[in-house]
């Protein structure tokens, strides 16, 4: 099992040490391998994915540092409303939709975990939803800070990534509490590309990630991806999703359809951390995940790959 974390934000300075302390085997997890590719190598996902696949294979899950600028926040924010408003069918103004998820459970109850997630029935805008997400953190945060001193509590938000990991599955193990998560919902935070799929940029030098080859719109379809034969779209496969989640969301372990290969981008929020099973290591996994999940029952769920932690409110 590897993790890929995003680091934290430069020029924070570390919090002063909280009453935390980090179990062992999550220290011991090995880190997912990270790769910054030049601007000559940038220009073909597919050429560049091939490359490292090996490395990154061993691990199941990997880094990849684009050598451009992401682009404006505000470009971000315009096209990810586009995308709620084609989903809502223009609902004014552009909101979506989120699920509860369930963290923690009661071992006393005979089924420690009713439902794990379920239709929140609420909408939001972005802005509501940051607004939410933030206030829940800051909360959550200073609850895990308490016993501490002030500037403990108050350098909370500072945490490092692996510091918010152990609070997760601190949390896990505690009393039960949900958190809101938004997912699999058609569209992206880059801009769309033409009608013929072609990029109006490619006789100039891309500025930011979005002008590139790698604007998710379109890098399923690149040259050299069998995708690009496919006639058909299918969310989530030769067209991106969006996912709008806040501290300590969650993602089941899986693989992805038909084995293929995953892209993701975080547009913007706080980090994200991801855990990988590199291919070699399936079976065992999923026999501790049948004998420590299910009690050594048959599970009919499937094969499992990958688990998405979210521990922000990035999307």
């Amino acid at each position: 099992m590897a993790a890929a974390a995003s680091p934290s934000a430069p020029g924070v300075a570390a919090p002063e040490p909280l009453p935390l302390e980090v179990p062992p085997w999550l220290r011991s997890l090995p880190q997912a391998p990270e790769f910054r590719p030049t601007p000559q190598e940038f220009q073909d996902p597919i050429a560049y994915i091939l490359k490292i696949e090996k490395e990154a294979a061993a691990f199941g899950i990997c880094k990849i540092v684009p050598p451009l600028p992401p682009a404006p926040k505000k470009t971000a924010v315009t096209n990810l409303n586009r995308s709620f408003a084609a989903r809502e069918l223009g609902q004014r103004p552009p909101a979506f939709a989120t699920r509860q998820q369930q963290i923690g459970f009661c071992p006393r109850r005979p089924r420690p975990v009713q439902k794990s997630v379920w239709q929140s029935g609420e909408h939001y805008t972005l802005a509501q939803f940051e607004a939410k997400a933030r206030q829940f953190e800051r909360s959550h945060l200073r609850h895990a800070a308490a016993g501490g001193s002030a500037r403990k509590a108050a350098a909370s938000a500072a945490l490092s990534p692996i510091e918010i990991e152990t609070l997760f599955w601190r949390a896990s193990a505690d009393k039960p509490f949900s958190v809101e998560y938004a997912n699999d919902m058609p569209g992206s935070g880059f801009a769309p590309l033409p009608s013929d799929g072609r990029h109006c940029w490619r006789d100039k030098a891309p500025a930011n990630v979005g002008e590139s080859a790698w604007n998710m719109r379109g890098v399923s379809r690149a040259k050299g991806s069998l995708l690009q034969f496919m006639k058909e779209e299918i969310p989530g496969v030769t067209s991106p999703m969006v996912y709008v989640a806040m501290l300590f969301s969650w993602f089941a372990w899986h693989v992805e359809d038909h084995e293929l290969h995953s892209l993701n981008y975080l547009h913007m929020g706080a980090g994200k951390t991801w855990y990988g099973v590199p291919r070699d290591g399936r079976l065992a996994f999923e026999e501790v995940v049948r004998i420590q999940g299910y009690g050594g029952e048959v599970n009919p769920l499937g094969k499992s790959g990958c688990l998405n932690l979210f521990i922000g409110s990035g999307f």
